[in-house]
This record gives structure tokens, sequence and C-alpha cells, in this order.
């Protein structure tokens, strides 16, 4: 019998709207069906929201690259940076391996006031939680930031986190910047990135710097990253 009744509602509906102009048809349809509308979109994006988040929880993240301050980078400079860096490691040919490149985070610091206050505490919220996740592998900023999260305990020691040859070359090269963390140990945490191969490619800040925060994820794609950001290997 409900069956029926559906079934004689929808044919009346239908006679409705073929006796219907079109311009009568959708303010008929949108007046007495925008709610159904409505839920059925929200339903579709919902679905969307579920797929990309299971998605995303299959994929490995080999590396989490930030940057901070760098006021005149655009996230398209950037793509083309990690478009460059995936292609070398053969992470483009396969779904299950991505990298994550965020250049959108502005945090003020102590000598001006530049950056609106709620952006400038969301990106410091943001970024506060990806360090203390471990999920930020790769850190560039600014000497005055780099000085700062250095002082945070943000950054590894890079004597104790690099290879021994690639650990040399950047002292031989002076590449290696030195800051204090918050023991009050002078150590290298930074790398220079004057005159290197993404400073070629990026319009990054003078004296902007290098660092590594975290060991725990994939240590060997963030030492084939400094050598591509330095020479481009």
């Amino acid at each position: 019998m409900k069956q029926n009744n559906i079934n004689k509602t929808f044919k009346t509906e239908l006679e409705k709207l073929k006796q219907m102009s079109i311009e009568d048809r959708l303010w008929y349809i949108w007046e007495y069906y925008k709610l159904q509308i409505f839920a059925f979109f929200l339903v579709i994006f919902l679905l969307y929201e579920a797929g990309a988040c299971i998605y995303r929880n299959l994929q490995d993240t080999m590396l989490y690259c930030v940057t901070v301050n760098e006021t005149s980078l655009l996230s398209s400079d950037f793509s083309v940076v990690q478009k460059e860096f995936e292609e070398k490691n053969g992470f483009d040919k396969t779904w299950k391996k991505n990298t994550i490149f965020d250049c959108s985070l502005s945090v003020d610091d102590s000598n001006k006031e530049v950056y609106d206050q709620y952006y400038n505490t969301a990106s410091n919220i943001k970024l506060t939680s990806l360090l203390a996740t471990d999920t930020v592998d790769v850190l560039i900023t600014v000497p005055q930031m780099f000085s700062y999260y250095t002082a945070q305990n943000a950054c590894l020691d890079l004597s104790s986190f690099l290879s021994e040859d690639l650990y040399e070359k950047l002292e031989k090269e002076n590449r290696l910047l030195t800051a204090i963390d918050g023991n009050g140990n002078k150590i290298h945490t930074g790398i220079s990135l004057d005159d290197s191969y993404l400073s070629s490619k990026l319009p990054l800040s003078d004296g902007s710097s290098l660092s590594v925060c975290t060991d725990k994820n994939h240590p060997d794609v963030i030492q084939d990253f400094i050598k591509y950001c330095l020479w481009g290997n």
C-alpha cells in the first residue's frame, strides 16, 4: 500500500511538471524540494570528505615541508618544486606515497608587527601542533624565526642527524648555521639556502635556512631533499 501511494504521488508530481513552463518547473522544484536538494548535496559532500579522508590515511607522507614567513613564496611556486622532487624520487609513480609542501604559515616575530593577529595566531597554533606530533620533517624560514625555533628545541642537531659525508660537505661549503637551543647549547640546526638550487627556483628571502624537525618519519628522504635543495641532485 505504501509503495502504491509513493508511485501515485510521483506520477501526480510528474504530471504537474509536464504542464508547466521551464521557468515554472524550476520555481516549483526549488520551492517544494529545496530541503531535499540541500540534503542530497550534503550527502554527496560528506561521502566525498569521507572518501578523501580514507584516501589520505592510505597514503604514506614521505616528506612534510613547511615554510614560515617566506612572504614572497606562492603555493604555485612551491608546487613546481614538489613535482620535481617527487619525480626524482619516484613518488609520482604510485598514489600510496605523497609529499606535503605548505607555504601558508606566517608567524609574527618580536621585531615587527606586520601580520594580521588572527592569522598569526592560527598559524602559530597549527605549526606548534604539527611540530609537537612530529609531523613536520623540514622547516624553511627566515633568520629570526630560525633562531626562535632552535631556542624552542624544534630543530635537530644536524651533527647527529646527517650522514658523515653530507655533514662534511656542508661544513666545507660553510652552509651550516648555528643557534642557541633551549638548553643554552650552541649547535648546528640550520643549512643556508643562499645561492642554492632551491633559491634559484623560488623567491626565498635573503638568509633563509633549512632545518630538520624530526628523524622519526623518513630520514633518508629528508637527506635526499637537502641534497635536492642545495644542488638539485
